[in-house]
This record gives C-alpha cells, structure tokens and sequence, in this order.
C-alpha cells in the first residue's frame, strides 16, 4: 500500500468514526430528554423532603439502605433540616428526592430494605424508617433472617404493623423500586449515591462541597 493509499485509508477511517459517533449520540449518547424532565419535575410525594411543593430546584439520589456512602450523605443532608441548623435557607429552596437503587448484586438486604422503606413511606414515615436503616447499617451486616428486625423497626415506629407487612408483598409497591433501578440503570448509574441536581448530574462530590453548590443556588 502506498502513502497515497494509506492517507485515504487513514481518512475513510476517520470518518466512519465520526459516522458511528454520531449515530451512537441519536440512539443512546446519552439520557433521553424525557428522563431528564422527569428528574427534574416528577417528585413522588412519600419520599420527597425538604420543599415538597414549589421548590425551584430538584435535588435527587439514587440511594442504597445498605451503602456506607448513601449513610453519610443521608444523615449529613438531614441534618440541614433541622430548626437548629445554619444551612435551613437552603432546604426550603430544593425539594429534595430519593429514588431506589437497590445493589442486589453486593447487598442481601438491599431489595428488602427498599420495599420496607416503601411500605413505611405508605404510611407518611418513609425518613423516618430511612434514617433507622441508615443507623442500623452496621448491625444489619450480621443479620440473616430480616423479618423480625423489620418487624421490631415497624413496632418502634408506631406503624400499622398488619399493612406494613402486606404492604411490603405488595407488586404495585416493588414494581415503585424496580421503576427507580430501571430509570437509574438507563442513565447509566453504576455507583451510589449518585445526586442529580435538576437533571443535571453530579459527579463524585463530598457531602460540604454539596452543600457549597446547594447553597449557591438561586
């Protein structure tokens, strides 16, 4: 193959590159725009915090009850809430949103927990049962048969222990956790907690640096 040859092969190449590119953008570069609106406006009412209703901003996580991460981060966002806090402006501005990522693969409890937290959120006490699962993360490591413990966390919660528990096996109510892993899974999530702040994707981030972009805000 002379030089001349290889220049055009060169060039043919490229283009082809550019081709698939471009192609690869149209039909799955990146999330679908509708998927952003939804992040963006679609604020399920159970497990919405902060400024449930006429916030200008949407803050949402992918969370696992499982994941020593998603702990920090949920316990250190809560704390903002409190009436004693410094940072309570910013909560009132942001409508804060969990959504389910359930990493089966690593956690036992991981579908367990989120269909509990579901039930609990039936019943207006989805923050608080999340904040009892992030506390026991570490004794849950050692538990096997789950049932008593969920039961016990319903008890001390003054849940409808009946309904909490036919709530749980309820498919309407694990189809909510599967929608959440479908939706994260085509964005591409692969880690959490992954933030999405309206729509737009926040990468790696420590809990003050979130506070610094939440605080900036309009």
């Amino acid at each position: 193959m002379n030089q001349k040859q290889i220049v055009y092969s060169t060039i043919a190449l490229v283009v082809l590159f550019v081709g698939l590119f471009g192609v690869y953008k149209l039909i799955g570069g990146g999330p679908d725009a509708t998927i952003i609106a939804k992040l963006k406006t679609e604020k399920p009412k159970e497990r919405t915090m902060w400024n449930r209703e006429g916030a200008p901003h949407t803050l949402t996580v992918f969370s696992d009850f499982q994941c020593p991460a998603c702990k920090a981060f949920h316990e250190y966002l809560s704390s903002l809430e409190a009436s004693s806090s410094p940072n309570l402006d910013v909560t009132k501005k942001i409508s804060f949103v969990f959504r389910y990522f359930p990493l089966y693969q690593i956690h036992e409890h991981a579908f367990p927990l989120a269909y509990a937290a579901e039930a609990a959120a039936r019943q207006g006490k989805f923050e608080a049962i999340a904040l009892r699962f992030f506390a026991d993360q570490t004794k849950l490591e050692g538990v096997t048969d789950l049932n008593p413990y969920l039961l016990k966390v319903a008890k001390d919660l003054k849940l409808d222990e009946k309904k909490f528990a036919t709530d749980m096996k309820d498919p309407s109510l694990q189809n909510i956790i599967q929608n959440d892993l479908s939706l994260g899974e085509s964005l591409g999530i692969n880690a959490t907690p992954t933030f999405y702040l309206d729509g737009e994707k926040l990468e790696s981030i420590a809990p003050a640096d979130l506070l610094k972009v939440l605080k900036g805000l309009k």
